[in-house]
């Protein structure tokens, strides 16, 4: 309220006051100095009575008229909606959460290798190493396997110091790991036309042992917080550039799409 609103209302709120308490006093003040015989013109009972009512209502409207200019509704605002936070580059192409790279290097076997389990491989996405492109896979953590131990099946090797093993690759293939597993092995075959791949996991072994009791035991539909989402780097002979990336079974691989700002 402004300050002349509320002037305004204190003076109506007396006035208001005023008529239902002492009505005749109120018209000797404000009508009876008209009149030549003040004591003779005054309102009778009855037309008192009326007064003190209509004060009485007056004075009720006033009051919860200054309620509410004192405290205004407030207009219902529409529920906030949950908006989820935007997705990166990373989350976009590959799922959430992010992959991370199993920066090791190894050489390729021509078929799919015995005693191991084939992983679905998710998504592909061809690169140029040697041009560090798409840039943004070189900021992806490295996988590491907790309690490791030399000799427990775990693909290839160490890239030299100072090198990834994504600088070499021209294909990076996403799979979901069981988190018990790791990586053993990567089968290709590349034709004009076609570049055939496959990912190869299983438990790792103890020293001293061979694997084929252990990979019985790998999830290849695990998910969630019981898997891990890999990019396996691979070299090529040539770039992948129109061929296509398909599984041993013929089906075709997804391509994670060119990453845009």
């Amino acid at each position: 309220m402004t300050s002349l609103t509320t002037t305004v209302m204190i003076a109506f709120v007396i006035l208001t006051v005023w008529g239902l308490i002492a009505p005749r006093g109120q018209w000797r003040a404000l009508a009876g100095w008209s009149r030549r015989d003040s004591g003779g013109g005054e309102p009778g009972p009855l037309a008192v009575a009326i007064h003190r009512i209509v004060s009485a209502v007056a004075l009720v409207v006033v009051v919860v008229g200054s309620i509410s200019l004192a405290n205004p509704v407030r207009e219902e605002l529409p529920r906030a909606v949950d908006v989820p936070a935007r997705m990166s580059t990373v989350e976009r192409l590959w799922g959430s959460p992010a992959p991370v790279v199993v920066n090791r290097v190894f050489a390729t076997v021509s078929a799919p290798p015995a005693g191991v389990v084939v992983q679905p491989v998710l998504r592909y996405q061809a690169m140029v190493g040697a041009q560090r492109t798409p840039s943004y896979l070189f900021g992806l953590k490295n996988y590491t396997r907790h309690g490791a131990k030399p000799g427990d099946g775990y693909i290839g090797s160490s890239p030299q110091v100072g090198l990834t093993a994504l600088d070499s690759a021209d294909l990076v293939l996403q799979v979901r790991v069981d988190k018990r597993c790791i990586p053993y092995s990567v089968a290709l075959v590349e034709t004009d036309d076609r570049v055939t791949v496959g990912v190869y996991v299983g438990q790792p072994n103890a020293a001293g042992s061979g694997n084929d009791a252990n990979v019985t035991q790998c999830d290849t539909s695990a998910s969630g917080a019981k898997s891990v989402s890999m990019l396996v780097p691979v070299d090529l002979a040539s770039a992948v550039a129109d061929r296509t990336v398909r599984n041993f079974d013929g089906s075709a691989i997804e391509s994670a799409g060119v990453p845009t700002k």
